[in-house]
């Protein structure tokens, strides 16, 4: 009776052919809707669907992110303002390699401050503030930023450890809102305002001749544009909803175009050249007029209003050029450990490490030390045999001797 015991539990329970979740592992975790479609046409046998609920392992393989399902516009100028950081970049005129950029949800008008540093972003926020709600008599309400160090601060166990920019915002009463981690999408208008700055920059770059470093005057130039250009969010442009005045885009002119530009200068002579060739590079912000870059100049950016431009020149266009202004990702460093075998003078293959720091070669021409000369014994390049051979030539010692052919030799 024991051995039949044994024998009954040794036995697998029998599998139920017709059970949707049987055959939803069987298939590889496929849909529903895809296992349903092969009863249809006959291929699979009918199931019961009854046992066929949530597959944690569909869960873990195939989870993707929730897509943004719409977002609450704001209803006045200052309630809500997005903000973001972008870069670094190669240094532009001034070293500065990122800039900051500040949002108006309402009428989607922008600010645009350049930086050295991330940590620069509270002082200009500071100088956002206190112009926008001087001009307009309003108070920013709340500020849609990423969660980075310069925003955020640091989190914690406990929670987040604020940071001075989120400090200043809690005493300022202003409500901050993050991102998640890992979702940039919930602060598009920022990142797109961002990435579209940088599309127009490399753009008015290309299409003129003038030096990278001028980037950052691109930049400020295509914000003032992107302010007075129809936006999909807006019904008018930024400029018409923040200023509430009519506008005009008749000074407006090509970006890096070529100019005769007539500056301030109390000292010219009557014969001297009224004006100066450059290239047109923006407009100031706090006058009427425009910037000029004239490389040949002692001051190399002026701003006048008297000039001409020559906005038909063929200044680039047939030509391409190579336009980095892409964002210097942060390596790290790694350890280059050098070959046994190899010599200790060897250079190393250090291409994937930019940011190693090479030593400068030696100039030798400044060292006062002596040339050190070789102690060793010079011998002649001519060995003795062929000085015997030419003495036996000229003496003709052994010539009749000497085999003419291959028998003589021979024998």
């Amino acid at each position: 009776m024991q051995d039949e015991v044994a024998i009954v539990s040794k036995k697998r329970k029998r599998k139920d052919e017709n059970s949707s979740k049987l055959w939803h592992e069987r298939l590889g975790h496929i849909s529903r809707v895809r296992m349903e479609r092969l009863i249809k046409e006959g291929i699979l046998h009918p199931l019961d669907f009854s046992d066929f609920d949530t597959c944690v392992k569909c869960i873990k393989g195939k989870f993707v992110k929730t897509n943004k399902k719409g977002a609450t516009r704001s209803t006045g100028r200052l309630e809500l303002i997005h903000t973001d950081i972008s870069g670094p970049y190669t240094p532009g005129l001034g070293g500065h390699k990122y800039f900051i950029t500040f949002i108006d949800d309402y009428s989607r008008y922008g600010y645009i401050y350049l930086l050295h540093e991330k940590s620069e972003a509270l002082e200009m926020f500071k100088i956002y503030k206190a112009e926008v709600e001087k001009q307009l008599e309003l108070n920013i309400k709340v500020v849609r930023s990423d969660r980075g160090g310069e925003y955020y601060g640091k989190f914690s166990e406990s929670g987040q450890n604020p940071g001075p920019f989120a400090l200043f915002l809690r005493e300022c009463g202003i409500v901050p809102q993050y991102t998640m981690p890992g979702t940039p999408q919930q602060n598009g208008v920022a990142e797109r305002r961002n990435r579209t700055l940088m599309d127009m920059v490399r753009s008015m770059i290309c299409h003129s001749t003038l030096p990278e470093f001028l980037w950052v005057e691109a930049l400020k130039t295509a914000m003032h544009i992107l302010n007075r250009v129809p936006s999909k969010s807006v019904p008018k442009t930024p400029y018409e909803i923040w200023t509430k005045r009519k506008l005009s885009l008749g000074y407006l002119h090509v970006w890096g175009c070529l100019a005769e530009a007539k500056i301030y200068n109390p000292h010219i002579k009557k014969l001297d050249p009224k004006t100066i060739t450059c290239h047109f590079i923006g407009y100031p912000e706090r006058t009427k007029g425009f910037r000029f870059y004239c490389p040949s100049h002692t001051t190399r950016i002026v701003e006048t209003r008297n000039a001409v431009f020559f906005e038909d020149a063929e200044v680039s266009g047939s030509t391409s050029r190579k336009i980095n202004l892409e964002e210097i990702q942060d390596n790290v460093t790694i350890p280059i450990i050098p070959d046994i075998g190899a010599p200790e003078n060897e250079n190393q293959n250090i291409g994937a490490h930019e940011n190693v720091r090479q030593d400068p070669p030696h100039d030798d021409e400044n060292t006062n030390e002596p040339l050190r000369r070789s102690e060793r014994v010079r011998r002649s390049a001519i060995s003795d045999d062929y000085i015997v051979y030419l003495d036996e030539i000229e003496s003709n010692l052994g010539m009749g001797h000497d085999p003419i052919s291959y028998k003589r030799s021979c024998r």
